[in-house]
């Protein structure tokens, strides 16, 4: 178990303290700094209120039937972000809705997104779905190493083992959408959740509830297609899932981390 203390995220971040102290990313009352994207309607516009503001909250699908047809998409930074310290917290709602309402409660925390919106962009991914908080998920050309239980080399979804605890070296994503199982065991508690995201430089540290649950190095862009060398990823736009689950989120928070020696922001 990788349980961190506040002294414990400064040696995950190479020895050094944020420099910065928390700043609010969602104000609590509307969605400025924040763009929407959902399925047929594009950017900025929601006509069937599937995002609501309440409370301090963004509430997902507050209006939406049970078992109903709900269009998806997420919620996105406007501008990108690089060395950071990310953090957030969500709890379910009661409502599951089609295309997923046979399917588990899903949602996820995208990070590193770059070019054109989509419904699932290309991005690197902190999965929110039930028995899953935590997977890192690389999509449509991202990549980066990590560390796996070598006696899941062979499964689709290999598990994050840290290298200190055994872990072998293994190369996620690069092609299509890439999954990383968290460390083994189940970390998610019944209501609010603190999902964690450390990107410092080409880095990426998962953390839920205070548990270290995923992490990769050299984060890159690849391009099957078009042999050559990858482009290191070290920012990009950040955005809440929205994935025919009801979900709240709240204290949505982000602090600047020092730029790794040698590399300037």
């Amino acid at each position: 178990m990788l349980a961190l203390s506040a002294a414990f995220l400064g040696l995950v971040v190479a020895g050094q303290a944020p420099s910065e102290s928390w700043t609010p990313l969602f104000n609590g009352r509307n969605l400025d700094g924040w763009y929407t994207f959902l399925e047929k309607h594009g950017k900025d516009s929601d006509p069937e209120k599937i995002i609501t503001i309440e409370d301090g909250q963004i509430h997902l699908y507050k209006h939406a039937k049970d078992g109903g047809r709900v269009v998806m998409g997420y919620i996105s930074t406007d501008r990108e972000y690089g060395d950071y310290h990310f953090r957030l917290k969500y709890r379910w709602g009661a409502k599951k809705f089609e295309p997923r309402y046979k399917m588990k409660r899903d949602a996820g925390l995208y990070y590193h997104i770059t070019g054109p919106d989509k419904v699932w962009p290309r991005a690197l991914q902190f999965q929110i779905e039930r028995t899953n908080v935590g997977d890192l998920i690389a999509l449509y050309g991202m990549q980066l190493d990590t560390t796996i239980d070598p006696k899941t080399r062979s499964e689709k979804m290999p598990t994050f083992q840290p290298e200190e605890q055994g872990g072998a070296s293994y190369v996620l994503g690069g092609r299509g959408i890439a999954y990383l199982r968290h460390l083994a065991g189940d970390h998610e508690r019944e209501g609010w959740n603190t999902v964690e995201v450390i990107a410092r430089g080409a880095t990426t540290t998962h953390i839920l509830n205070g548990q270290v649950v995923a992490r990769g190095k050299a984060v890159r862009l690849v391009d099957p297609e078009k042999p050559g060398a990858p482009a290191p990823m070290t920012r990009g736009r950040i955005a809440l899932e929205i994935e025919a689950a009801e979900l709240f989120y709240r204290d949505v928070e982000i602090r600047s981390l020092p730029a790794e020696s040698g590399r300037t922001r």
